[in-house]
């Protein structure tokens, strides 16, 4: 059995640099890791030419039918058994040789931790705040509009994403962006994986309660890193009520902020 099955969910998207990245990580680590590319229904693009050119040893699955990215991720696990699970967007470049150590061991060394996740880059560079804190009901409406007051809604913003913190030590954290997450694989069966009934956003906040909820916390660690694009599609607006009319993302934003809150409440 492996020590990591890497799932890799695409969706019309596919950055040139993550699977060759990928790959020269694998042959750097003396852990055993398979690799499995999920092809979330793309019409636009032909992940099976793109998968046997990059990485022909990477298992593919291909989905009729784009269930949601958190479906995706399950179905990608559900055939592969491993010591834990990596979840990594097609969007990043994998940065550090290193990066499969550092997370494997963190969670060999401390049992009782449920998910770790790597410090986040953006392509130029700078810090991308992956680790929040557990978004309050207003949240949305704090981020997309200018409803709540000027200082107010940039206050809590700034709290929400962890600006307070330097990004320089490892710690708990309430939950980490769902773009390059580790996971204890028995753990994420025991839980029943990412909540399908989320098609896209707020599965990885769902997901990081759950581990939580079992007394398995959820951890930052810096000494990992990775480099990842990051667009975020849901904002690709001139506001938020055009969003809902012609953004299908924001609408899947709205639609999985609500099912949230009618899971966990205010």
């Amino acid at each position: 059995m492996p020590d990591i099955a890497v799932i890799v969910v695409v969706y019309n998207k596919l950055h040139p640099q993550c699977l060759p990245t990928l790959r020269r990580v694998i042959e750097r680590t003396k852990l055993k890791v398979d690799v499995v590319v999920v092809d979330n229904a793309s019409p636009n693009l032909d992940v099976a030419a793109l998968v046997t050119k990059a990485y022909p040893q990477a298992h593919l699955i291909v989905c009729r039918l784009n269930r949601g990215f958190g479906s995706a991720c399950n179905r990608g696990a559900k055939g592969f058994k491993a010591g834990t699970y990596f979840f990594l967007n097609p969007d990043t470049i994998l940065t550090d040789d290193a990066l499969f150590e550092q997370l494997h061991a963190f969670i060999k060394r401390y049992p009782k931790v449920g998910i770790v996740a790597p410090r986040t880059h953006y392509l130029d560079g700078s810090l991308q705040e992956t680790c929040r804190r557990f978004p309050a009901w207003h949240m949305p409406i704090a981020r997309r509009t200018r409803l709540m007051a000027p200082h107010r809604g940039k206050r809590y913003v700034d709290e929400f994403l962890m600006k307070d913190f330097d990004h320089e030590a490892e710690r708990m954290v309430d939950w980490v962006q769902g773009s390059a997450i580790m996971i204890d694989a028995a753990l994420f069966r025991e839980i029943g994986g990412f909540d399908e009934r989320f098609f896209m956003y707020f599965e990885d906040v769902d997901l990081c309660r759950r581990c939580w909820e079992r007394g398995r916390p959820v951890y930052y660690l810096p000494s990992g890193t990775i480099a990842h694009e990051y667009t975020q599609g849901s904002a690709k607006v001139s506001g938020p009520l055009a969003g809902l009319v012609t953004n299908r993302l924001a609408r899947a934003h709205v639609q999985s902020w609500l099912r949230y809150l009618s899971k966990w409440g205010l």
